[in-house]
């Protein structure tokens, strides 16, 4: 007998098209309804799930949708800021999974609320930090954890091109690199781009539109466990993504595609690292990207797995970003977290 699907849907017709398009090609679910205020973007979200209209339904309001559709997993996918509603709404309203757009929130006020509400309800979370379900990512993870390369020491983490935005994509960059350190942050430096000298210690909400509004930033972040992780978002660079980890056993260098390690003891060698799958660029469409996360959802629902992406450490990225405005006006100043609530 074949297992009952889950019933998913989306809130943020835009963006999430990609959300649709996972849902609806992944087995375990049945995507059931989308919901965004303004219905002119339902075309798009169409366009980008790559499915016909008709076959599910359509709302402004998604308490409704809750309501009449008995939904057991949604994915949100509003503009930045606006994450905390329908994240904290669906979680009251019994939903028993949640895909939340990166970042998390914008303020750690709102990055609180979700945690505590989640947690409070038993609802399973994940953040949309796409890398977390990269084969070869989570592979070296677990290599680093096994002592691969001794204990962890340095993460150098760039992005490059003109839109390495801190709150756009870095918060990609950072959250990798919170991934890989496996540990809280205890303090940050950082430097923005010429020309953000003056930005922060507020985000404004801008990003994500425009590169103008949105800086990219040099960033120290050192870790509990002594990791120390080295975070570089410039537009002015050449298109990348990669990462450099280091221990005094060796190295592995990453990006999306790529995957190499080298051992201490052969400083000459290089070889490919064997024990883990190649990784893999950001598919076309890009929905391709989160079939992994709806797939390790709806485990974390059935079979109470942990999440690659969970709550709280999205909340960790949010405070490193945050940190790092905080710094820059304070001229590059080490700044100590936690940082104040609110």
């Amino acid at each position: 007998m074949s297992k009952t699907k889950l019933r998913a849907a989306v809130i943020g017709g835009g963006l999430g098209g990609s959300h649709g398009y996972a849902y609806a090609r992944a087995e375990e679910y049945e995507l059931v309804a989308v919901c965004d205020i303004n219905p002119e973007v339902f075309d798009r979200f169409y366009e980008r799930a790559e499915i016909a209209r008709g076959g599910i339904g359509e709302y402004a309001d998604y308490r409704e949708m809750f309501a009449k559709e008995n939904v057991d997993v949604v994915s949100v996918a509003t503009p930045d800021h606006l994450h905390v509603d329908p994240v904290c709404d669906a979680s009251d309203a019994g939903i028993r999974g949640i895909l939340c757009e990166k970042p998390l929130a914008t303020t750690l006020a709102d990055a609180d609320r979700i945690v505590e509400t989640i947690e409070r309800n038993g609802t399973k979370l994940s953040v949309d930090h796409t890398r977390s379900w990269i084969p070869s990512h989570q592979a070296v993870r677990e290599a680093i954890r096994d002592g691969e390369i001794g204990p962890l020491t340095r993460i150098v983490a760039h992005m490059g091109g003109k839109r390495s935005m801190l709150f756009r994509n870095g918060t990609h960059l950072v959250d990798a690199v919170c991934f890989f350190a496996d540990a809280e942050p205890v303090w940050v430096i950082a430097a923005h781009e010429r020309g953000f000298e003056d930005y922060g210690p507020v985000y404004d909400g801008k990003g994500g539109k425009n590169p103008q509004y949105d800086p990219g930033s040099t960033i120290i972040v050192e870790f509990a466990n002594g990791v120390r992780g080295m975070i570089n978002a410039a537009k002015l660079t050449p298109q990348m993504f990669e990462f450099d980890l280091q221990g005094p056993g060796g190295r592995y260098w990453l990006t999306d595609q790529q995957c190499t390690f080298w051992k201490t003891e052969q400083p000459e060698g290089r070889a490919e690292l064997t024990d883990a799958p190649e990784g893999r660029g950001y598919a076309d469409p890009f929905g391709e990207n989160l079939i992994p996360a709806v797939q390790e959802l709806a485990r974390m629902i059935s079979d109470d797995v942990p999440s690659s992406s969970p709550a709280q450490r999205g909340r960790h990225t949010l405070e490193i970003m945050l940190a790092a405005l905080k710094s820059q006006v304070e001229g590059s100043a080490k700044i100590q977290l936690p940082l104040p609530r609110g």
